[in-house]
């Protein structure tokens, strides 16, 4: 149901720009290192999910290029899912880039007992709007420590920074 929403919506709304991150878990380099401990159920039914979910956007991303709109798809740098061959074929597309930023450019940061400390994570950006992807293509400039996203911080680190939220 909340597929054929969205898809009306885009229809529908013609919304000029489309964001549309997919489910990290079944793609991060993080989580394929639990998924030996998980449940074989539960390891499938996450991928099964994360699959859908991934090839939707990608069917909305061909809308809205077809429909002269854009569209933003991010996911960390080294997730598997930009090996797919669903979004190969989006990325494929003449008018389609993809670039790296690193969020800590962003001012990503989290608390530590030692203070603030940045939080790198490489993403990467696909998307149909050029001036989009030159902004989005910031690397960190190497000139501050980083935190590793583990123990519970890689899903804080799933929340957008307000300065990349603002550019």
């Amino acid at each position: 149901a909340k597929r054929d929403k969205a898809l009306d919506m885009v229809i529908s709304n013609r919304a000029l720009l489309l964001i549309g991150p997919p489910m990290c878990r079944a793609f991060s380099r993080l989580q394929r290192m639990n998924m030996a401990r998980m449940q074989p159920e539960k390891r499938e039914h996450m991928i099964k999910e994360g699959m859908k979910h991934l090839k939707f956007c990608m069917t909305l991303y061909k809308l809205q290029i077809e429909q002269g709109r854009y569209f933003l798809h991010e996911h960390p740098y080294s997730a598997s899912s930009w090996k797919l061959p669903a979004v190969q074929e989006v990325l494929g597309m003449p008018c389609v880039e993809m670039v790296k930023g690193d969020m800590c450019a962003f001012g990503m940061w989290q608390n530590t007992p030692e203070g603030k400390r940045f939080v790198m994570k490489p993403t990467g950006f696909m998307t149909n709007a050029h001036g989009i992807a030159e902004e989005l293509n910031t690397q960190c400039n190497g000139k501050h420590t980083h935190i590793a996203l583990v123990g519970g911080r890689a899903r804080r680190a799933e929340v957008y920074p307000d300065e990349l939220c603002h550019k």
